[in-house]
């Protein structure tokens, strides 16, 4: 059983601006895992200046034209299973129910997503949904950027913190 604290940096939707996530990173720093729920619209490769130094679990959305990334990511982080998409093949605009049925097929305890634009932290039929929101795109708080910050350890502690892009806790 892994006890170690795990610091993971939420990102989606930023359609292409570098500075707000260089920013971010650098005032994040240190953590271990970087997840980009799609929509970049940019090379990563020019934000991840630190990149030896951490995971990075990304995957494209529907405006990410012929990126490298793939559309679903499962991966292990600490003592959870983690499914990373963008969510628009699972109707998130909607509501949730498909998304949260890929979670459980998957065996995840946590799903990350974005598309919409608006940040989300929900737990449905044992799996956490978290969408932060859009660095630059927010359908909320006045639409200032959002980000999340989720510390986990073992397999029932895990703390999911909404800021947005000056570094300030919002409430969902």
């Amino acid at each position: 059983m892994n006890k170690r604290l795990n610091k993971v940096l939420i990102f989606s939707d930023n359609h292409g601006d570098i500075l707000s996530m260089n920013r971010i990173i650098e005032a994040e720093w240190p953590f271990d895992v970087l997840i980009h729920c799609g929509d970049a619209q940019c090379s990563l490769d020019l934000v991840l200046k630190h990149r030896a130094e951490f995971r990075l679990l990304a995957v494209s959305g529907n405006c990410d034209f012929r990126s490298a990334f793939p559309e679903e990511r499962i991966s292990q982080v600490g003592d959870h299973t983690v499914l990373v998409v963008h969510g628009h093949h699972h109707f998130v605009n909607y509501d949730t129910d498909v998304l949260t049925g890929s979670g459980m097929r998957n065996h995840a305890d946590i799903v990350c997503f974005g598309h919409t634009h608006i940040p989300l932290i929900r737990e449905e039929k044992g799996v956490l949904l978290i969408n932060p929101g859009s660095l630059t795109r927010s359908r909320r708080y006045d639409r200032i950027g959002t980000y999340i910050v989720l510390h986990t350890g073992g397999q029932n502690d895990r703390n999911v913190v909404l800021k947005d892009t000056d570094g300030n806790v919002l409430d969902i």
